[in-house]
């Protein structure tokens, strides 16, 4: 019968996790499916789908995060059905191992011929316009990634070395200065970084107040194909191959950074892989701030090797030291003779004393209550040779005593501890002498074996210590998150419902706009059936003239008909009646007068009066289709001007090599180039930039034109520049941003 679990194991579990998002992903499902509220089949697939997201998509990638996740699943139940459905499966472990062995069997140096070579292509490409470029320049001048670029910070430190802070690798309390030496000169290399930082658009970055962590993967995963492609570009003629599966890219800001400055500015009296340690930042800090190298990394050290042009490792170190002017050694490896001689003969010593026969006693005893004196008596010469050739002759016995180390347990006082001699690995001894010296730690081996105990038990300490911490620090984050986004949900509704009100209070806007266009339609179709009423008129005196006696009268009739025509459009049939029934009744009162005129007088004016309204209502409508035509082809050509001055725009900031001769693309802009044609219609222009968003964005990117970028250009010589040249219109002189 199982035990009820406290409260806590949750936490627990949830700690196994090595990332905070596979901690949360623990947090949040291990704990529905305790509850039975997902079966082991679902959380599988949960875990599956979780991977995939993050483009973790094979077992390679997928094996740390499932061995932890297996590892919390133990916490709820170490017979927990879903373990099978999560881990790994025999066989894809079996292909892993084979790989890792077929990666470390094939992990031989590879030659690097002309540094020289390498080192001049990059700085080639270090004054380029396309910020990739750039990128894959600096990782061969200072060996650093795209987002150690644009996130770290970096100031001048000598002619030749850069300060350095706030490493990739590193967690976020775990920040540091060091001093990295450049290929090239150090302040051009400044130079170009400032360039990318100020050029790509990283502030939204920091504004979404994301940790250095999170922020630095998302630049890679955004700006590092792009540098590796042109790594492969300029790089892969003059950098040998590598059989692994990481791209050139990768060696190049690891390795082939590391080997040419070890071979330039190393002190030959440094040991190569400190030098290299150092200058990437493979160290510690202990609690006192002092670095302690970290070799994890030391396997890559040796990728690549400067070649004596004979297919050899040349060897040589530092090889620029007192030929290059300025050039100093990096602080760090700075010493005075004196000082440096001292640490060879300390160095000497401590190596004198590991490769002797262990002592048969040691008696430690304690003096000022701190610090501990030793006394060592020797062992006769002649027991030690018969005790070397009895191990000797015994291969079989010393294989198996030393698999672990046998030391005799027995009660020691608190003022001597008694010792016994093992028999261990002589490279062992050399590894472990190494080991404690980088430490700061020098004396017998039996001293050395103290300090390695007694530092491993501080280690678990804390380590235990840190796990605790760890998990109430995970609970307190996943509060804090869930109350943010509690906070965020909250922001989406209010902004939700702002934009439904904004949307309700422009349709009465729009009725306006609408209602304002059909007045301005009617005004001009107005304007035009006046200029038609006033050719008619005129057309009508001509006929009255040759009416005679009447012409008087029916031009009084006529003017009056006219008149109430054009008083209302929707009165026309009226007006055409009322004009009739006077001609009719106008031309009786002749005939009783002068009855000779009647026939002349009475066909002119029915034909005329029947023309004229004939003409003013065909002509009426199609003067409203003209004006709506003319308007549609006014804003058809307006967009076309917008669009070929966007494109002039492109092409000239395409063809330039100098970044201030280049133009980011606005509103403003155009409308300082659409003034010299006619094309300053603002809803025009933002319609052009909205289609044709995407190609403008790119451009600006490729050229690391930032949204700051025109405040440092001399705009009217530009705009004037592209008007002249690329618009060739006659009023260019005119062109003024603003």
């Amino acid at each position: 019968m199982r035990t009820k679990r406290s409260s806590g194991w949750l936490d627990i579990a949830a700690s196994k996790g090595a990332t905070k998002w596979l901690r949360q992903f623990i947090y949040t499902y291990l704990k529905k499916l305790k509850q039975k509220q997902l079966s082991a089949e679902a959380f599988a697939k949960e875990l599956d789908a979780e991977l995939l997201s993050r483009m973790l998509n094979t077992p390679q990638q997928q094996k740390n995060y499932r061995s932890n996740v297996v590892q919390a699943l133990k916490v709820l139940d170490p017979d927990h059905p879903a373990i099978a459905l999560v881990a790994l499966s025999t066989e894809q472990y079996r292909v892993l191992n084979d790989q890792q062995k077929e990666r470390v069997a094939d992990r031989e140096t590879r030659y690097i011929d002309d540094p020289e070579a390498i080192v001049s292509e990059a700085q080639k490409l270090l004054t380029s316009a396309e910020w990739s470029d750039v990128g894959a320049s600096l990782a061969v001048l200072m060996g650093r990634r795209i987002s150690e670029i644009l996130l770290s910070e970096f100031s001048l430190r000598s002619p030749w070395s850069l300060s350095f802070s706030q490493m990739a690798k590193k967690a976020d309390e775990e920040e540091t200065t060091i001093e990295i030496p450049t290929l090239a000169s150090a302040e051009v290399v400044l130079e170009a970084i400032q360039r990318l930082q100020n050029g790509l658009s990283i502030a939204g970055l920091k504004l979404r107040s994301l940790s250095t962590r999170d922020a630095k993967r998302v630049v890679n995963r955004r700006y590092s194909h792009a540098i590796a492609e042109k790594c492969e570009k300029h790089f892969s003629g003059l950098v040998p191959a590598r059989s692994d599966k990481e791209n050139l890219y990768t060696h190049i800001f690891r390795a082939v950074y590391a080997t040419i400055a070890t071979h330039w500015y190393c002190p030959p009296n440094v040991p190569e892989h400190q030098f290299k340690a150092e200058i990437q930042g493979h160290f510690t800090l202990s609690k006192e701030g002092k670095k302690l190298p970290n070799y994890a990394a030391r396997s890559h050290y040796d990728d690549y090797a400067i070649s004596d042009g004979q297919g050899n490792r040349d060897g040589r170190l530092g090889i620029k030291l007192g030929h290059v002017d300025d050039l100093q050694v990096i602080e760090v490896f700075r010493q005075e003779p004196e000082e440096i001689k001292a640490k060879e003969e300390d160095t000497e010593n401590a190596t004198t004393e590991t490769a002797e026969i262990e002592p048969t006693k040691i008696e430690v005893k304690e003096k000022d209550s701190a610090r501990t004196t030793t006394e060592v008596t020797e062992t006769d010469p002649k027991e030690i040779k018969a005790k070397q050739e009895d191990t000797e002759s015994t291969p079989a016995e010393m294989t198996e005593t030393t698999k672990t180390m046998e030391v005799e347990e027995g009660e020691m006082a608190d003022e001597e501890k008694q010792t016994r001699r093992p028999n261990v690995y002589a490279d062992d001894i050399d590894r472990l002498s190494e080991l404690m010296a980088q430490a700061g730690v020098t004396g017998t081996t039996a001293e050395l074996f103290h300090a390695l105990l007694n530092a491993h038990e501080t280690q678990q300490a804390q380590q235990q210590r840190g796990q605790t911490q760890t998990i109430g620090e995970v609970a307190q984050a996943i509060n804090w998150f869930t109350g943010e986004i509690e906070i965020l949900r909250g922001r989406i509704a209010a902004l939700e419902k702002e934009r439904d009100q904004l949307q309700q209070a422009q349709e009465p806007l729009q009725k306006q706009q609408l209602e304002t266009d059909n007045l301005t339609a009617l005004q001009e179709e107005n304007a035009l059936l006046k200029r038609k009423l006033h050719e008619t008129q005129t057309q009508l005196d001509g006929i009255q003239a040759l009416l005679g006696g009447n012409s008087k009268r029916a031009k009084a009739s006529e003017t009056s008909q006219s008149k109430d025509f054009v008083a209302t459009k929707s009165k026309d049939t009226t007006v055409a009646t009322k004009s009739k029934d006077a001609a009719k009744t106008k031309p009786k009162d002749a005939v009783a007068k002068k009855p000779k005129d009647t026939t002349v007088a009475k066909k002119p004016k029915d034909a005329t009066k029947t023309k004229t309204m004939a003409a003013k209502k065909v002509e009426a409508k199609p003067g409203a289709a003209t004006t709506e035509n003319t308007r549609q082809r006014d804003r058809g050509g307006s967009k076309a001007k917008v669009e070929g001055i966007v494109n002039d725009i492109i092409s000239w900031n395409t063809a330039q090599e100098e970044p201030d001769k280049r133009l980011r693309i606005s509103v403003a802009v155009i409308k300082s180039l659409g003034a010299l044609v006619g094309a300053t219609y603002q809803p025009v222009i933002q319609e052009v930039l909205t289609e044709q968003e995407a190609t403008i964005n790119d451009i600006h990117e490729r050229f690391m034109i930032g949204n700051r970028h025109n405040a440092r250009v001399d705009k009217n010589k530009v705009l004037q520049a592209i008007a002249k040249d690329y618009m060739g219109v006659q009023n260019w002189k005119k062109a003024k941003y603003g």
